[in-house]
């Protein structure tokens, strides 16, 4: 068998499951900017999957059947955590405190980065870290919206609503 390079992934696009999708589509809107690009209703109407964007930060919601939330209960939300970089760490965190959410101190860590921790309305641990100015490697370049999938780019629609 020939050497070949190993397949690449393209995009990791986490999916968390949700215990009330309007409530989590709300929390990650509200506090990080996420836009509904895409959403699947059930039979009734009633929205149960979303794709979300911020930038170029993606993120999947799934309504959970009550079923599946006493299977996960306590793993919902205990198994991972997100890294989020804010535009700014300070004014992020001083939204959530003053809308009631518990979020931690700011701290300064080893590999030269500012962070603090959130969970979302269903336990899962959010990471808002950000690099410390001329500490640590920063991103920032990853945030060239020309860096899209396939050099394409996909249409957000802004407009989109759940029913």
């Amino acid at each position: 068998m020939a050497d070949r390079e190993p397949p690449r992934v393209k995009k990791l696009l986490p999916s968390l499951g949700v215990s009330d999708l309007r409530r989590s589509i709300a929390f990650y809107r509200d506090f990080f900017g996420f836009s509904l690009v895409d959403h699947f209703d059930d039979d009734a109407g009633e929205a149960v999957w979303c794709w979300l964007r911020s930038g170029v930060a993606e993120l999947m919601l799934q309504q959970l059947t009550p079923d599946q939330q006493i299977t996960l209960e306590p793993a919902l939300g205990q198994s991972w955590a997100l890294y989020i970089r804010p535009a700014d760490i300070d004014d992020m965190r001083a939204r959530l405190i003053a809308a009631g959410v518990d979020v931690s101190d700011i701290g300064l860590t080893s590999y030269g980065a500012r962070e603090c921790f959130v969970r979302d309305p269903d336990g899962y641990e959010l990471w808002l870290s950000m690099p410390e100015a001329g500490k640590g490697a920063d991103d920032e370049d990853d945030d060239d919206p020309g860096d899209e999938i396939d050099g394409g780019e996909v249409a957000v629609d802004d407009g989109a609503r759940l029913h």
